[in-house]
């Protein structure tokens, strides 16, 4: 697993759907999120709880969303698509003030499109505990 400092200049959108992936928020902090990505020009959001947890990403990008998972995770995190490193680093800035905390972020890539939220939220929270213990993380595949 590699991190790389959010590019502050970078502020191009690149083809397909610009949104964000809001994964098992109650409604007060759906609203509050809601309104903080309105703001920094971000309409598009896709709500999403533990149930669509076997969706695949990709699949969720198009509308195509599942609702069968009876043991999905239920971490909250938010998944930015197509979003410009500027403005996903100033949301996140931005949503530490609202006291909305202990949330996963991610990018879709072009590996994750292929994943399902569960694998997904699996791997994050896996990578947030090897972080805290400052040992290197490898994703599993799914």
């Amino acid at each position: 697993m590699s991190f790389e400092k959010l590019d502050m200049k970078d502020t191009e959108v690149r083809d397909g759907r610009s949104c964000i992936i809001l994964c098992n928020f109650n409604a007060k902090e759906v609203k509050t999120i809601s309104n903080l990505a309105g703001m920094f020009g971000i309409k598009d959001k896709i709500i999403l709880n533990y149930k669509n947890g076997n969706s695949i990403v990709k699949d969720i990008l198009e509308n195509n969303i599942l609702s069968d998972s009876e043991d999905g995770v239920k971490n909250k995190a938010i998944i930015f698509n197509n979003i410009p490193g500027a403005k996903m680093g100033t949301f996140i800035e931005n949503i530490k003030k609202f006291r909305i905390n202990n949330v996963l972020k991610a990018t879709v890539t072009e590996t994750s499109r292929e994943w399902t939220v569960n694998f997904l939220l699996k791997n994050l929270v896996a990578e947030r505990i090897a972080m805290k213990s400052g040992k290197d993380f490898n994703h599993d595949e799914e």
